[in-house]
């Protein structure tokens, strides 16, 4: 039964290669169109299980109290060959730069409030930001020295600014919050010896997020370069990169499948498109080797695609199951991100099967019938 199926599919594919390629090309379409529609997931509690009473509760805080994130702006005194330059970060001009920074920090969407040791030494001097760090000295002696000791460090080179939101779990609103407060703090006028840098948990948040791509995009694309060398030394010719496409659509495919699905890319899904080529490539080398041996028994193109499918199509089907089975195992991991991980994996090898046994059958086709030809009529023409 199954050798039957897999015949009618390699005659199909061999004999009719462009409609294939064409229904291939057709779906990855419609696929790459819900790839926009993945989301970035960096807030820590949306990769624990939700049903944890810890989460449940962070939740409940947020809806009475507030956001739970914060925005942290270290201010503090830099390495400057400027002769007025700040040398006590208690120095008016950066007070007034701080004061002007949380000013502008209110109108950001997401900020619910903010704080400084500059509140505190307005509000103990009346209303006015102190003009000199005499003031200043004379105004921290009137507080509580365990108060005192919260508002700069040791040897008065930093202050911290801190900004609560309510961006939750959001990571859109998380990111444009991070480049707005960014934008703030450029558009500051710090006196000479002197920067902020924000950090806290949504600077972390986004900064993950851009790592996380540059990750993907970093590994996936050395992935696939690695396995294209392979390929071409194993099968000593240019062309035979033509193997790759069935990963090439896979992904695409995938892509499609998270974005359908709604699952997040998260720590462990940015690692995919590694995992997928690196899985997925075995079915394409062992369909490409068969194919290639049924050639050079002088089989005709068409023959030894239909042969190759309907012989080497079970073992790539039972091969990709028992792998799709291993990692479906994931699902039932307490973590999310892992359940995941396993359900776009175990997606992504499902793809690669199905492309290995309808699709490049006729790519190895179309390769023999007309690529490889044109190749040498233009090598005899040079020549």
């Amino acid at each position: 039964m199954l050798k039957e199926i897999l015949q009618k599919i390699g005659e199909f594919s061999a004999k009719k290669p462009l409609i294939v390629i064409l229904i291939v090309i057709i779906m990855s379409i419609f696929a790459a169109s819900f790839i926009p529609h993945i989301k970035k997931q960096t807030s820590y509690e949306k990769m624990l299980p939700q049903d944890l009473k810890a989460v449940k509760e962070l939740y409940e805080v947020r809806d009475e109290f507030g956001g739970t994130d914060v925005v942290e702006i270290a201010v503090k005194i830099v390495p400057s060959d400027c002769s007025d330059k700040v040398v006590d970060i208690r120095d008016p001009r950066v007070l007034n730069a701080v004061k002007m920074l949380e000013e502008n920090l209110r109108s950001v969407d997401g900020i619910t409030r903010v704080s400084s040791p500059v509140d505190v030494l307005i509000k103990l001097n009346g209303g006015t930001v102190p003009q000199s760090i005499d003031t200043v000295k004379k105004l921290m002696r009137e507080l509580p020295p365990s108060e005192r000791e919260k508002m700069f460090n040791k040897d008065y080179s930093m202050m911290v600014i801190t900004a609560f939101t309510d961006v939750g779990g959001d990571e859109k609103k998380c990111d444009n919050l991070y480049k707005s407060v960014n934008e703030r703090i450029k558009e500051t006028p710090w006196p000479p010896g002197v920067e902020a840098v924000q950090t806290g948990s949504i600077a972390l948040r986004a900064l993950l997020g851009d790592l996380m791509n540059e990750s993907q995009e970093i590994t996936t694309s050395v992935a696939f370069l690695a396995i294209m060398l392979i390929i071409i030394l194993h099968f000593k010719r240019i062309t035979s990169v033509v193997i790759l496409t069935p990963l090439v659509f896979s992904l695409i495919w995938t892509g499609g499948f998270m974005g359908l699905a709604g699952i997040p890319l998260d720590m462990a899904t940015s690692a995919v498109g590694s995992l997928v080529l690196g899985l997925g490539i075995d079915y394409g080398i062992y369909f490409g080797s068969r194919y290639k041996e049924e050639r050079e028994k002088g089989k005709d193109p068409e023959d030894a695609a239909i042969i190759t499918v309907t012989y080497a199509g079970s073992s790539v089907l039972a091969s990709a199951a028992t792998t799709a089975a291993g990692l479906l195992s994931l699902t039932i991991a307490p973590l999310p991100m892992m359940a995941n991980l396993g359900k776009v994996c175990a997606a992504g090898i499902i793809f690669c099967c199905m492309l290995t046994i309808f699709f490049l059958p006729a790519v190895l086709v179309l390769e023999d019938k007309y690529v490889l030809p044109l190749i040498a009529r233009i090598k005899s023409k040079l020549l």
